[in-house]
Formats: C-alpha cells, sequence, structure tokens
C-alpha cells in the first residue's frame, strides 16, 4: 500500500498488516490491522505524526520517501509511545538528523527506553500551540487512552485530529478511509473500544469534554479506517460506551465485601468487620459470598466503591480462585486509591489475607494493614479483633469519604508531601521538580473547590514572579473572571521552580521541569506579565506603583511577593567577580559561566541543602568541590549526631571535601579570587567561592511605604498588610512571628491572598514542613522535632544498616511522634510527615506502617 492523501497537505504514510490474527496476545484481529502515520506538508515545515511498528519500517521509509525526504522532516510528533506507534522512531532518527520529537513529558520518558538512546525531544504543555505559519498544532493532554503518555494533536487548519489509540480499531484495508471502505467495521470498533478503552472509560469520556468545543472533520487513528465521514456518529459511540449507568448521587460511602468461606467462619469475619464499619461511620455495606454471586456484579459495584475488603480462609497455603480471580480483575487505574482490606480463617498456615492484600497494594489501593487473620472459627475475642478491624477501616474510609469529589473526571493531581507543590498528570513526576523528592512522596490529590464568584470591577497588580505570587494570580482569576491581574517581575523569564536551579547546573531542563506555568495559560487566563520591570516606590495614599522606567501603575488590590536575597555575611573579599551567592536564574548563569573552560576548584561555604545540592551537581561535572561548614556536623537541624555521618561519608565518597567546623574569615585575591582563608588562618586555594549562609526577606518597598515591617512584612490569616488592599505573601511576609523561606508556604499564603484580593476569605493554616535532600547517591528526609530541646524526654525507634547505608530513627515525645529522620530509603515519607502532623501516638504510627 502506498500513500494516500487524507486532506489538504496530509498524508497517509503507514503500513498495513492485513495477516495479522492476534495483536498483544490478548486481541483478535481477524480483519488484520494498519499502522497508521501521517505526514503534513506546509510551505516551511514538514511534520510526521507517529511512526510505525520496526517490523514494517522499510514500507514506512518507502511511502515516507514518496512524501518528502526524511532528512527535511523538521517535527516528529508521538501521541502514544506504545512500540506499534513508535518502535521505528530511532531508525528514523538516524535519516531525521534534524528532527525535533514532540511529546508529553511522560512520553519523552518511555521513548528513550523503547528506543535505548537521546531522543532529541521537547515535552509540550497541555494546550500548547505550535505556530507552523500556515498551520497551527494545538496539543491536549489526554492521559491514559490506554496508556499515562497519550496526547491529542489537533490540527487547526484543516480540522484534523491526530488521536492514536482513540477512535481506532484493527481493521486493515487498503483504501484506508472510511468514506471509501464498503465493509462494516463497527463491530471492530465496538471490540477495540471494549479490550483497549473499556478500562478507562473516565479518562475516554474527559477526553470527549476536551475535543467537544473543536470543530472536527477528519480523525486519524493510529489503527485502522481514518474518519472522514459522519463523525458525529464515532463521537457519540464512544461517548455512549463510555458512560457508566446513571446513578443518584450517594450520600454516604459504599463498601464491597466480597468472601468466600468453607466452614463459615470467614463469612462470620465478614459480618462482624461490616458491623465494626458501621459503628464507626455510615456506610453502605454489601457483602458477596462469591461461590454464588455474580463476578461482573461485583466488578461493577467494585468500580464504583469507595472501600474494598476480599476475605479467603487459608487452603493448601493459598487464597481460593473466586477471590483471587477477582482481585486480579481489578486494575490500578480504576481501583487505585481506593480503601481496602483483607481477612480470613486459618487453621495452621494462613498466608491467604496476607495474598490478597499484597495484591491490593500492588493496585495502589490505600491498605488498612495489617490484614486481619483468626485461627479457624471466631469466639468473642476474635470477633473482637473483627470488630476492630472494621471500626479501623471505617476511620479510614471516612475520612477518604471527606475530602472525596467527583472521581471521573479523567484529571489526576498529584502533590507533593514534603514541598507542596501539586501536578497534573496521569502518573506522579519521577521526583519532584521544586524539592527532588521521588514518586513515594507523592499522594493523590483532589483540588480545592471554589464556590465564591465576584466579577466586579477590579485592578489587581502583583509585584514579584514567585510561587506565591502565581498562586496569587491563579487563586484570584477562579473567582473574578474580568478582574484585570498584573504581574511584575525583575527577572527576564516567566516565573519558574526556583528550586530546580542546582539540577540544571548539569543537565539540560525541560520547559515543563522549569516553568510554573507555560506561557499560553497567562493568555489564556488574562494574566499580564511583565517580566525585566522593577518596581521602585509603592504609594498607598494614591494606590500607585512606580517602575523603574518612571511608570505609574494604579492598583485597587496590591501584592507584594518579593521574595528573598540571598544573604551575604560580612566576609573581607565578597565583593570580588568569582564570589557568588545563589538565588536566582542570573546567579545559577553566572555560575556557569565561571565554571566554563576546565575543571575548576569551587569552595562552598555552608553545608545546608542548597549548598550541598550545589557541591553535587558541580562534582557531577568533574570540578574539584570542597564545602565548608560552621556547624561541628552536616545538616544539624536535619541530621541527628548518629545520622550525619552516614551522609558525610556519602559526600566523601563522591570526591567533594568535607570540612565541618571551619568558619572563613576571608576571600582573598585582589582583582580576582584566589583563595580562602579560615579562622585557623588556613588558606584554601580556589577559583570560585559559592555563599550558601540562608536568605534576608525583600522588605525595602514595603518598609519605605511606610507598611509594618519586623523582620519580614507583617500579615494576618489573610495575607492583609498593615495598609488597606496590600497584601504580602511568600519569603518576605511574616505570620506570627514565622517566615518559612518554603516553597508550599509561599504557594499556600500566595492562594490566601488571591482569595482575599477577590474578596473571599480563604484563612492561611501554616503547617509542619519536612526537608529533603537527594544527591550524592543518597536521600534524605526529615521532618519535625528530631531531639533538639535539651529540656524534653524523648523516646526513639531506630533501625540503620551502614552496609546498605541507610537509617530510620523516629522520635517520640510525650508518647507522641515527634519527628523524624529517613536515610538512604524514603517509602515511610508519608507515614512519617502524617505521623507527625496529625501528633500520632505509638499505635497509630504503627497503624500508618511507620513502626
Amino acid at each position: 500500500m502506498s500513500v494516500l492523501k487524507i486532506r489538504d497537505n496530509l498524508f497517509w504514510v503507514g503500513a498495513l498488516d492485513e495477516d495479522l490474527r492476534v495483536f498483544d496476545v490478548v486481541m483478535r484481529t481477524e480483519h488484520g490491522t494498519s499502522y497508521n502515520s501521517y505526514i503534513l506538508k506546509t510551505p516551511h515545515y514538514n511534520v510526521l505524526f507517529e511512526t510505525v511498528k520496526e517490523k514494517f519500517f522499510d514500507t514506512f521509509l518507502k511511502n515516507i520517501r514518496e512524501v518528502c525526504d526524511p532528512a527535511s522532516i523538521d517535527y516528529i510528533v508521538i501521541d502514544h509511545t506504545e512500540p506499534d506507534h513508535a518502535g521505528s522512531l530511532a531508525r528514523l532518527l538516524d535519516l531525521a538528523p534534524h528532527a525535533k520529537v514532540l511529546a508529553s513529558p511522560i512520553a519523552l520518558q518511555f521513548l528513550g527506553d523503547i528506543s535505548n538512546r537521546k531522543i532529541p525531544g521537547k515535552a509540550v504543555f497541555d494546550n500548547e500551540v505550535l505556530d507552523l505559519g500556515s498551520v497551527k498544532l494545538r496539543f491536549l493532554s489526554v492521559p491514559f487512552l490506554h496508556w499515562p503518555d497519550s496526547i491529542y494533536t489537533y490540527i487547526e487548519s484543516i480540522d484534523t485530529l491526530i488521536s492514536c489509540d482513540s477512535f481506532g480499531c484493527h481493521y486493515a484495508d487498503e483504501r484506508i478511509c472510511n468514506d471509501l471502505i464498503q465493509g462494516d467495521f463497527i463491530p471492530a470498533y465496538k471490540y477495540y473500544f471494549d479490550m483497549i478503552m473499556g478500562p478507562f472509560k473516565p479518562y475516554v469520556q474527559y477526553a470527549l469534554k476536551r475535543i467537544r468545543h473543536l470543530n472536527i472533520k477528519t480523525i486519524c487513528p493510529g489503527h485502522g479506517p481514518v474518519l472522514r465521514d459522519n463523525i458525529d456518529l464515532y463521537l457519540k459511540l464512544y461517548d455512549d460506551w463510555s458512560r457508566s449507568p446513571e446513578q443518584t448521587t450517594r450520600k454516604k460511602p459504599l463498601v464491597s465485601i466480597a468472601y468466600v468461606s468453607a466452614y463459615g467462619y470467614t463469612e462470620k469475619l465478614a459480618r462482624e468487620i461490616a458491623e465494626g464499619i458501621r459503628e464507626e461511620t455510615d456506610a453502605e455495606i454489601r457483602l458477596h459470598d462469591m461461590v454464588y454471586d455474580d463476578k461482573e456484579k461485583v466488578l461493577a459495584e467494585m468500580a464504583e466503591a469507595d472501600g474494598i475488603l476480599a476475605g479467603s480462609p487459608t487452603i493448601n497455603g493459598d487464597a481460593l480462585p473466586p477471590v483471587q480471580d477477582l482481585l486480579m480483575t481489578l486494575n490500578g487505574i480504576l481501583h487505585g486509591g481506593k480503601v481496602a482490606g483483607s481477612f480470613g480463617s486459618f487453621g495452621w498456615s494462613g498466608e491467604a489475607a496476607d495474598m490478597l492484600m499484597a495484591r491490593m497494594k500492588l493496585l495502589r489501593m490505600e491498605t488498612v494493614e495489617p490484614p486481619l487473620r483468626i485461627t479457624f472459627k471466631p469466639d468473642s475475642p476474635k470477633i473482637a479483633l473483627a470488630r476492630k478491624y472494621g471500626r479501623k477501616f471505617g476511620k479510614r474510609l471516612s475520612e477518604k469519604w471527606e475530602k472525596k469529589t467527583d472521581s471521573g473526571t479523567g484529571r489526576s493531581y498529584w502533590k507533593c508531601t514534603v514541598c507542596g507543590e501539586v501536578f497534573e498528570g496521569a502518573l506522579p513526576p519521577p521526583s519532584c521538580p521544586v524539592c527532588g523528592a521521588g514518586k513515594e512522596a507523592f499522594i493523590e490529590y483532589i483540588p480545592e473547590i471554589t464556590t465564591f464568584k465576584d466579577d466586579k470591577p477590579l485592578n489587581a497588580v502583583i509585584i514579584g514572579g514567585g510561587a506565591a505570587a502565581v498562586a496569587a494570580a491563579e487563586a484570584l482569576r477562579e473567582r473574578n473572571a474580568t478582574a484585570e491581574i498584573h504581574i511584575f517581575t525583575n527577572e527576564s523569564v516567566l516565573p519558574y521552580y526556583r528550586p530546580v536551579l542546582t539540577r540544571g547546573i548539569a543537565e539540560k531542563l525541560q520547559d515543563t521541569e522549569f516553568f510554573i506555568k507555560p506561557s499560553h495559560y497567562y493568555e489564556e487566563k488574562n494574566i499580564k506579565i511583565h517580566v525585566g520591570s522593577t518596581i521602585l516606590s509603592i504609594d498607598t495614599e494614591s494606590k500607585q506603583i512606580c517602575d523603574s522606567d518612571g511608570k505609574a501603575h494604579a492598583y485597587d488590590k496590591l501584592l507584594i511577593a518579593t521574595g528573598a536575597s540571598s544573604f551575604l555575611p560580612p566576609i573581607q573579599g565578597s565583593e570580588l567577580p568569582e564570589v557568588i551567592a545563589l538565588r536566582n536564574k542570573n546567579d545559577f548563569e553566572k555560575l556557569a559561566a565561571l565554571c566554563s573552560g576546565g575543571k575548576k576548584k569551587v569552595i562552598v561555604i555552608g553545608g545546608g541543602l542548597l549548598g550541598l545540592e550545589t557541591a553535587y551537581y558541580l562534582s557531577e561535572m568533574k570540578h574539584s568541590v570542597s564545602i565548608l561548614e560552621a556547624c561541628p556536623c552536616v545538616l544539624p537541624r536535619q541530621l541527628d549526631p548518629e545520622a550525619a555521618p552516614f551522609l558525610e561519608r556519602a559526600v566523601r565518597a563522591t570526591g567533594v571535601s568535607f570540612t565541618p567546623g571551619t568558619y572563613v574569615v576571608e576571600i582573598c585575591g585582589q582583582k580576582k579570587v584566589s583563595g580562602i582563608k579560615t579562622r585557623q588562618d588556613m588558606i584554601i586555594p580556589c577559583d570560585i567561592v559559592l555563599i550558601s549562609a540562608g536568605i534576608r526577606s525583600n522588605t525595602d518597598l514595603a518598609r519605605e511605604a511606610k507598611i509594618k515591617v519586623e523582620r519580614a512584612i507583617i500579615v494576618d490569616q489573610l495575607m492583609r498588610t498593615s495598609s488597606p488592599d496590600v497584601f504580602a505573601a511568600g519569603d518576605c511576609a511574616e505570620f506570627e512571628g514565622r517566615i518559612d523561606g518554603i516553597w508550599e508556604t509561599a504557594i499556600e499564603q500566595g492562594k490566601s491572598a488571591g482569595a482575599s484580593m477577590a474578596g473571599d476569605e480563604r484563612p492561611y493554616k501554616p503547617r509542619i514542613y519536612g526537608a529533603s535532600l537527594h544527591a550524592f547517591g543518597l536521600e534524605l528526609f526529615s521532618v519535625g522535632d528530631i531531639g533538639s530541646d535539651k529540656n524534653a524526654s524523648y523516646m526513639c525507634a531506630m533501625a540503620k544498616d551502614e552496609l546498605k547505608g541507610s537509617y530510620r530513627k523516629i522520635f517520640f515525645k510525650d508518647e507522641k511522634v515527634a519527628g523524624g529522620i529517613l536515610l538512604g530509603d524514603l517509602r515511610l515519607t508519608n507515614p512519617l510527615l502524617s505521623s507527625v502532623s496529625k501528633n500520632f501516638g505509638r499505635e497509630e504510627a504503627e497503624e500508618a506502617g511507620l513502626l
């Protein structure tokens, strides 16, 4: 099969596999299949959409050459990375050396592993537009159709949707387009939907909502006929097939309990657990004996349930098939996050409940542990244990229900519990771009629901371009759709994740990793950002600010979010050009320039988190790095004396010198740095000096405007300052004596400030924050009080393995979890943070899996 013109300047260049009869092991393909790929030709660009299964590369290449020279391909858009769509990408890139791959951030990760090579790619934002002159491509994030990487590409000028696996089917026909095909492929279309999209119906509904407003005249799927005729029919079929049965809104949580019972013992446990749940919370509980009840009906119920319990006796060291098979049919996409538990009666071994629990954990359910295991027939004490397990399950269910909103949106959000940043995506990021925490630190997050709306005329001005500024603008826009919102930032770029700057020393960052929001977000939300604009003064009487060009800007409401600057201690020589206090993008660009041209000797003054991270990435670039720390050990606020040696050994193992108890009194050199001098009169030669000695709030504007300032700008719970209609948030704000200097504080205070500017009330509530470090081949998380109060008495639970480099220590004060340290193994990050935040006692900490 050769090339076929689909629309003006859009060509099908894929391949047919008419003899295929089994696809991906599990699907019948009686009509074969096609591997669809498309080329869009514009006056200045050639864009390829998808590739084909590698087996058909020669045919694919022949078809491409009928349309253009492969070397002239400018962009390769991969809407989904499964090997039948991206399998020949590596070979094609060899022939298209200038092509840039466009895909979702997750897709780019997958493509590197599939192709086993570095992908010259760019991650695209949701709703991002690529302007090719005569043609615009709009990218829409539509995850889990049927992988987490999936996107749609809409070609605006020809009203065409590139949908990959959506709206496709396994049906090979050389006429390619449905308006030319005479046979009926609807059965194949339905079978494909059931097998591929069936488990992802909420995500299908979300995708349909995303394209509902588009004028679609052609749909180009990854398999099967291109849809050029009767588009509404195919969209309606997807809509009908993906809708859940209409249900009345439940007023209470639903619990589905499935069990098998040989002698009635496990059934008795099921009923007693149900009673325990009812003692704790008002829930609708349905019990199912899987020997008699219809499996498909139970599965449908479990898709809607908020809690799932499974029970089985242990026979021959195993759980019984009716319940095992039921759990094997569940999947983490639909059932992940549900509250889950397991139970069973046994005679002498008792593995069944543990096996069921293991499957639930694999499905990423919120398991209530340990599972309930009872020997033989339940008597009164054993019934009491079953009731207790039910109450524990009910408590977890109740907490989950209180936070529950509509979960069928097809959108997923993930919150980093270390720094508080929230990300949208099918899966949590592999690491947090803000604080570096691994994916174990993420929890699924339900966004706040804003009911306050007031579209009154309002001119809102925000000074500063950090996390607080963006959060405030977003919160204000949610409440007022018409307000004028202006953000003035003295930086030359859009607001970005400041903490990733250290990682940017050693590796190139994607835009999706660097910028808090893409540029089109501000355009869509009508938020005007003035980059490179320094504000010199605030006049609270006339309600105006003045910029460095002498221009005045009026405001109705003003937010000061000027952040903080690095503290420079009064050390002789600190004015030399090779001395840098790292804080913003310009500082790191200066460092990169100084480090160019070969190996440098770098001294880092201050062994805090920022100093350690910077030292690590500089060492990764093969520079010679020494850390000088005034304190007697590394990270004394995050590590106790027993944990510190673990980290110090890891630092030195990478070749970085670490010297505690050392004070720098002078930076040596005339016109450039030549070294440093310590209090012990030791001279250490170096080329560059980095100072990491904390921050100081930027308060000059507020102070000169007669706004109340102590260590920072004084604010109340609504982020109001002493001046009417002026608010402050982030590192420049002081609330109840605290200046956290932490990303999540800036976000939360920004949200509260934005709400207040709109006329709403969203009081800021401080919380406990953890600290994390991911460097030197070691991971650290520390939170709370780690024994720092010399007048207090602590009880500790500790586990360490010097060979593996792991250390865990939990501190109890007044019989409550006060703090903890995790080194090397961070799987308990969330239980630890939760235990400290909620002031758990020992029993609750054990239930949370902390001990």
